[in-house]
């Protein structure tokens, strides 16, 4: 398969007529045109904006065990409406036995949403493809409405196939196929060659995340009212499964329904925690099992403490505090103490907050979104246990304000931005962020759009924007020697609006969610599952890259990995846009590591049948 992301022009539009002048159109029962696309490039909905490739027709992957890596097949409908297409996909045998089970591949229709304004000026409207709405889904089982699908003359209709590798897989070369079929239309077949290399990766992310997902959003956005105390039970049960489809995809969901509002209080004035423990410690122990046993042992890497009403009440920061060390998850406790404080007293609420915290106990940590310059000469820095600044201010553009826009992106309100690598100013621990500022915060359309393009070239997880975007905040993470990640909300929309339809807020389509309510009525069956995004899948992509730089760190070979890394990452707003080069590097990272390993390593036991 090759790895080119898709051309948008229309220039490569005329080649492929071109192309068909010289060499024929498909019609009759070959109208059907199949073609293969990496994981990294975004589909976009017509043949004009989006060319076929007639000669791209099969599919080449590597991976490591545990891990997940998929690709994109297209169908387009070239001279006329296609109906009741299909795919299929077989079992892959490495010739010696071995077999890694086709019912275990995951294939997704790709949905698209209409973009009416960009996200900045480097976005465009039209529809962009986002959600992936499963054959079969993985939470429940059952056979979703997606598949068999139309494609209307003209179109593209790409699907998201999905293969998960075992830590049990033999590592080995591995062949099969998928196939294609349409009402009145001869079958396709695409090879497909999987390579699986002989190292694992970790089922708990190494870099840790607070990728929140609001719970009380999540009934809403299914249609199935507020959130309440008493929880409803399918309310609690949808939750806990977004926080495991966020642990499927390498993430953690720090916020959760407080101890106190499942179980009460005991008649000592202590929390009541059997039923939180009952629900939520497996995902905090890793023991949760997940969907088809994939990342066996996979938990979660932070928790924010449910606090609110209470930051002052020593007894009960004290109560979660002992807990937590009772059952060895108090190294991933905070407090989120303040967001963004702006305002004197947002810098005094840090002081109180953190104060009564430490009282509580000294080992808790207080986590401020904000940068040490900021803290510093606000005179609460000492306060804070876990800084997390936003990427803009751990390293900012040297023209310092953002142009057209009152909002300073430098340290401290009111100054330029410091310039340059900022994390020798912090301590061992640091995580950051992105935020809106990465594409302006509603600057397109508005009475300041951003001329000089300060709010360009930053990693984001917008819709509209080229799926490198959404996948290089990793790299990024490692090359700054970050330690964690946050991100304020995965549902925002749910309560917006329609999900589906428009994702449009904070400036940027699809600012904070990256799930869509799969509702019965939306997407067939009778279940409510979380729907998830590109996007999400292409975090997950750089969450394991974060693994293969930091596997080859582990091996001593820091300096290969920095090599290969600094072919992609400049800086917080520079980066390679070409996913060929990713992928390259990420091969030359995964062999070093072969070739790195200590001889003689276990392995599992061959002829494994692989499901």
């Amino acid at each position: 398969m090759k790895k080119k992301d898709a051309n948008l022009t229309k220039a490569t539009y005329a080649a492929f007529m071109i192309f068909f002048i010289l060499h024929g159109a498909p019609t009759g029962a070959d109208a059907m045109v199949v073609w293969t696309e990496h994981a990294t490039a975004k589909i976009r909905d017509t043949a004009l904006l989006t060319p076929p490739k007639p000669t791209q027709t099969s599919a080449v992957l590597k991976a490591a065990k545990n891990e997940f890596e998929s690709f994109q097949l297209i169908v387009t409908a070239d001279q006329a409406d296609l109906s009741n297409v299909d795919v299929t996909v077989s079992d892959l045998t490495d010739g010696h036995g071995n077999t890694l089970s086709g019912r275990s591949v995951m294939l997704y229709k790709e949905v698209y949403i209409a973009v009416t304004t960009p996200s900045d000026i480097q976005g465009a409207t039209g529809l962009w493809p986002d959600a992936l709405i499963p054959k079969k889904d993985d939470y429940v089982g059952e056979v979703r409405n997606a598949f068999p699908f139309s494609v209307t003359k003209g179109n593209n209709q790409p699907v998201w196939i999905e293969f998960y590798i075992p830590p049990t897989a033999i590592a080995g070369v591995y062949s099969g196929k998928l196939t294609v079929t349409a009402s009145g239309q001869n079958a396709v077949t695409v090879p497909i060659q999987l390579t699986i290399w002989n190292f694992a990766l970790p089922s708990t992310a190494t870099l840790k995340s607070a990728y929140s997902i609001d719970y009380h959003l999540v009934p809403i956005g299914h249609g199935l009212g507020a959130f309440i105390n008493p929880a409803k039970p399918e309310h609690l049960q949808l939750i806990k499964l977004y926080a495991k489809a966020n642990l499927l995809h390498r993430l953690t969901t720090d916020y959760l329904p407080a101890p106190e509002v499942l179980g009460g209080f005991l008649s000592n004035g202590k929390i009541n925690w059997a039923a939180y423990d009952a629900a939520y410690g497996p995902l905090l122990n890793g023991t949760e099992s997940l969907p088809s046993g994939k990342l066996p042992g996979a938990r979660m890497t932070s928790y924010r403490m449910s606090i609110w009403g209470d930051e002052l009440n020593i007894p009960f920061l004290q109560d979660i505090a002992q807990h937590f060390k009772d059952k060895g998850w108090f190294d991933r406790l905070f407090e989120y103490t303040v967001d963004e404080p702006k305002t004197a007293d947002d810098w005094t609420f840090i002081q109180t907050r953190a104060t009564a915290l430490h009282q509580a106990d000294p080992k808790l940590r207080s986590l401020v979104t904000t940068s040490v310059q900021a803290a510093t000469a606000n005179g609460v820095a000492g306060f804070i246990d876990l800084f997390a600044p936003t990427i803009r201010f751990m390293d900012n553009k040297p023209d310092g304000f953002a142009i057209g826009t009152t909002e300073p992106p430098g340290d401290v309100a009111g100054q330029p931005s410091t310039v340059g690598n900022q994390r020798a100013r912090y301590g061992p621990e640091v995580w950051w962020y992105q935020a809106c500022g990465s594409h302006g915060c509603n600057m397109i359309g508005g009475t300041a759009p951003d001329r000089a393009g300060y709010h360009t070239g930053w990693p984001t997880y917008m819709i509209d924007l080229p799926a490198m975007f959404n996948r290089v905040m990793q790299w990024m993470s490692f090359k700054y020697d970050i330690q964690g990640e946050l991100y304020y909300d995965l549902v925002f929309a749910y309560d917006q609006g329609d999900a589906w339809v428009t994702q449009y807020y904070f400036g940027g389509n699809g600012d904070g969610t990256l799930y869509y309510p799969g509702s019965p009525d939306k997407i067939g069956g009778t279940h409510h599952i979380p729907i998830e995004s590109i996007r999400l899948k292409l975090i997950r992509e750089g969450m394991e890259d974060y693994e293969y730089l930091s596997l080859l760190q582990s091996l001593g070979d820091d300096a290969f990995a920095q090599q290969q890394l600094s072919r992609i990452v400049t800086n917080t707003y520079t980066f390679d846009k070409e996913p060929l080069d990713l992928y390259d590097a990420r091969e030359k990272i995964a062999l070093k590591i072969l070739s790195d390993q200590k001889p003689n390593r276990p392995s599992a036991p061959a002829n494994v049948q692989i499901h």
